[in-house]
């Protein structure tokens, strides 16, 4: 999920992400990044792939099939720090504990701002043909935000459907759920073209 950073005057001060990397271990890499000079990761590497920013990692409990929030909070505290997320959420009644992966900071009270993208991506080692892509599925929610009052507003969300290079030989559905004419959630699923047989 990517997200953008503003300050306090509205001036863009380039754009975040987190995000998950789930393993086969029962765990998941959690991503948290700030891309550009504004950002920095104490806790973390000086650069955001491979580029300026501030990138930082944390391995956390993940089990497939569930569903997970991922929030990015401006420390009430100082608002020159982004705090990162991750919380089992399948049992709304008695969701997971929220676990913290670190902290983005920036060089001047920001904010978070507007709408953005999320993605699903290959990770790992390398791919060279469409036929290694396995079958993926998963879904996105809207994203939400709660202001200081704790008054909580829920966004839209909507799909664009196969991108990358293999996207002409992938094949996959992507559904968008929607309540009242707004996107609130969109399921996902996809293949690389040849992957059930031997490559």
């Amino acid at each position: 999920m990517q997200f953008g950073v503003i300050n306090e005057n509205g001036k863009s001060l380039g754009n975040g992400y987190i995000g998950m990397q789930p393993r086969q271990d029962g765990k998941a890499l959690i991503t948290f990044s700030g891309f550009g000079s504004h950002f920095f990761a104490p806790q973390g590497r000086a650069e955001a792939d491979g580029g300026a920013g501030g990138s930082n990692s944390t391995l956390v409990d993940f089990k497939f099939g569930n569903k997970y929030n991922l929030t990015v909070e401006r420390d009430p505290e100082n608002p020159k720090i982004l705090k990162g997320y991750i919380q089992d959420v399948t049992d709304p009644d008695n969701p997971g504990v929220k676990q913290h992966v670190k902290d983005i900071e920036v060089d001047q009270n920001a904010a978070l701002s507007g709408n953005n993208r999320g993605f699903v991506e290959h990770y790992g080692a390398r791919i060279n043909r469409s036929s290694q892509i396995a079958p993926t599925s998963g879904s996105f929610s809207a994203p939400f935000t709660t202001d200081a009052e704790g008054n909580v507003k829920v966004g839209s969300i909507k799909g664009d459907g196969l991108y990358g290079r293999y996207r002409n030989s992938t094949t996959g559905t992507h559904e968008t759920t929607k309540v009242g004419g707004v996107g609130k959630e969109l399921k996902f699923s996809f293949q690389g073209v040849g992957h059930e047989k031997k490559s």
